[in-house]
């Protein structure tokens, strides 16, 4: 097996005593959801044996977009004109490469509502009408799908506990009048007037500039990064005669801004988390604490593991070794390809 293809391990014990931490926003918010949650899903890699593997409606869509998305901006980051008849296209490509047919015969009801494929190829027209030519003119993208952190590359910082990293993929990079920003596409239900104001406070999003900030003055590019694009698009398309007020938008961008300040502190949380990370990794299993406010309410579905922690402690064993497997751990990005 060559380095590139090793599953991922988020953490390693140093000859000095210290952690080493490779993390981004995904792994901390399982950590500050439910610390149990993090240890069974992400130390030990359990997954419920015989697990649906059709993804959620809104999780396959969400990953249709962003597959449709990076078709859209490589295309305008070579300088190649996207044309009408190239709408179709990426649609068409991108719902064969994540297997919506399967989604989509899964959840009938929401699909009649999307609309099918028919639904995708509309939602996609709309996004070029609405953005092409003005992307075009005040956009330079200089990075598509572009994976960070592996390489060390973006330390957040290092104590007598852990050693951090931060690690993404942010879905562009665009310079905008001079001005280099992370780029972020958010799919979700409809849009309303509560939509843009939720992206911050967060943990991605200051990732994200700290990191491109971070790099490019490896790259001898002395900039701030102090502002992410949040592009926001609804699945489901606003009625053309509301009963109150003008019609919602499809598509809306939100710019979340983050001051020196918050950045610190940013950094501050995220080495925190890590350091209470490290402090369970040495103690073992029974340090990982239960929050059971979220056993109903993860990730808007029952949690997995609810089978585990609903029963008596001696009962555990026997439910973890018949109900879960091992799964494979999440990677979050193959570093050959970024080569």
């Amino acid at each position: 097996m060559g380095e590139h293809d090793k599953p991922f391990q988020f953490y390693k014990l140093l000859p000095d005593g210290r952690y080493e931490m490779f993390v981004d926003a995904s792994l901390l918010k399982s950590f500050s959801l439910c610390e149990r949650y993090m240890y069974l899903h992400h130390i030990q890699n359990r997954r419920l044996r015989g697990e649906m593997t059709v993804r959620p409606f809104s999780m396959a869509v969400g990953s249709w977009w962003s597959n449709v998305m990076e078709r859209f901006y490589n295309k305008l980051r070579d300088g190649v004109e996207i044309k009408n008849g190239d709408i179709q296209n990426f649609a068409l490509e991108s719902w064969a490469e994540e297997k919506l047919d399967e989604v989509f015969a899964a959840d009938p009801k929401r699909a009649a509502s999307f609309g099918d494929l028919s639904g995708a190829v509309l939602m996609l027209k709309e996004y070029y009408d609405a953005q092409y030519s003005i992307d075009k003119s005040i956009w330079k993208v200089v990075a598509v799908e572009q994976g960070f952190g592996l390489k060390r590359e973006v330390l957040v910082g290092e104590t007598k506990k852990v050693i951090v990293y931060w690690i993404g993929k942010p879905d562009l990079g665009v310079i905008e009048q001079g001005r280099l920003m992370p780029v972020d596409h958010k799919t979700v239900t409809r849009i309303d007037g509560k939509t843009i104001h939720k992206y911050k406070p967060s943990t991605q999003m200051p990732g994200y500039c700290f990191a491109m900030e971070v790099i490019a003055k490896s790259l001898g590019i002395n900039t701030k990064v102090n502002r992410c694009v949040i592009n926001i698009c609804a699945r489901e398309r606003p009625s053309e005669n509301p009963k109150k007020g003008k019609p919602r938008p499809r598509f809306i961008r939100a710019y979340p801004n983050f001051t020196p300040e918050e950045i610190a502190e940013w950094r501050h949380d995220v080495i925190n988390k890590c350091e209470r990370i490290a402090y369970n990794l040495e103690r073992g299993e029974d340090a990982w604490a239960w929050s059971e406010t979220t056993c109903h309410m993860m990730y808007m579905r029952d949690c997995p593991y609810l089978p585990i922690d609903s029963v008596t402690p001696s009962a555990r064993d026997s439910i973890i070794h018949g109900m879960y497997e091992i799964g494979k751990p999440w990677q979050p990005y193959k570093v050959f390809e970024e080569e």
